[in-house]
């Protein structure tokens, strides 16, 4: 706790430039820890709120910022208090993230390290990663998400998982989210990714904006606005598109809630499993289609699974290494 309360002291007064070089360094050790991850995004959270409120955001060139906070030449220093402009602050967020792809170099030993960062969602949490364009993507539990440290000439991330997708707009790049077989493609919009690697279907749905989706096996191409959701099957060539009501409810994830609306058995089995770091398998195929809807909020997994195979009328039982629906 300690620790944790003294980054959050050090971030702060970075930020505000009241920080000495000493200081500085002190964070830049602190940050070295393992534990140090979870406190860093929450204050980088607590930052990025601070730039989305500031004007003018559409005039900043995040490319360019990036290049120089992230210079081999370049000296991380404090920002005069007296002139922080949206540039400069951006400059902070980056350069922050950037100290962490440099703190943990080497932990992620793949031919792609040189270029790309991997970061994932531990069970049982949501994880905030600020990309290199001044975009903002959230994982859900057990999510994973791979991308450049530095975009070149294409805005281009890899997905395994759920994210919320917040996309700076860039008249001149649009931006991929490559997940399984399908791709989605923004300019600047927030929309939901929806795509584990062994569910049956995958999803899109849109907050703000348009979005572009392509099934990469068929080519197929579907464009969707605000409250719209494509929904793609594994084994089908074709998309299906619903309006949704509330797309709060697609994204009170973030918040540590679990909203089903007509869902899949499937689905939910997968949601409460990561949620609470537990494997939970759907014994009978055809069960996975059942569709239920109900609202969790903190409530235990055992009072969830309970409700959850009440109302499907199924029931459940845990097995050596995970918990069995039948």
């Amino acid at each position: 706790m300690e620790e944790k309360n003294r980054i959050s002291t050090l971030f702060n007064k970075y930020t505000s430039g009241d920080a000495s070089q000493k200081e500085i360094r002190e964070l830049l050790e602190l940050l070295k820890s393992e534990n140090s991850e979870a406190d860093l995004d929450m204050e980088m959270e607590n930052f990025w709120n601070q730039v989305q409120a500031m004007p003018d955001q559409e005039n900043v060139d995040w490319d360019k910022i990036y290049k120089k906070s992230t210079s081999p030449n370049s000296i991380i220093k404090s920002l005069s208090a007296k002139r922080i402009w949206l540039g400069a602050v951006a400059a902070v967020l980056i350069g922050m993230c950037s100290m962490m792809i440099w703190l943990t170099a080497g932990k992620n030993t793949s031919p792609l390290t040189s270029s790309y960062s991997l970061r994932k969602a531990g069970l049982g949490k949501t994880l905030v990663v600020y990309l290199s364009d001044g975009s903002k993507v959230t994982l859900n539990s057990g999510s994973e998400l791979r991308f450049p440290k530095t975009f070149g000439g294409k805005r281009e991330v890899y997905l395994d998982g759920e994210a919320f997708f917040e996309i700076h707009h860039n008249p001149k790049k649009s931006f991929l989210v490559h997940s399984g077989k399908m791709v989605t493609s923004v300019l600047g919009t927030s929309f939901n990714v929806m795509a584990y690697p062994r569910m049956s279907s995958m999803s899109v749905t849109v907050i703000t904006g348009k979005v572009a989706v392509k099934d990469s096996s068929s080519d197929q191409v579907v464009t969707l606005l605000p409250k719209q959701r494509a929904v793609l099957n594994s084994k089908k060539v074709d998309f299906t598109i619903d309006s949704v009501k509330d797309v709060t409810e697609s994204i009170a994830w973030q918040k540590g809630e679990l909203i089903f609306n007509n869902a899949t058995l499937e689905e939910i089995a997968y949601k409460v499993g990561y949620k609470y770091g537990i494997k939970i398998e759907v014994a009978d195929s055809d069960q996975n289609q059942k569709r239920i809807t109900g609202v969790f909020n903190k409530q235990s997994f055992t009072t969830i699974m309970d409700a959850v195979t009440r109302l499907s009328d199924t029931h459940y039982k845990k097995s050596a290494d995970d918990y069995i629906i039948y």
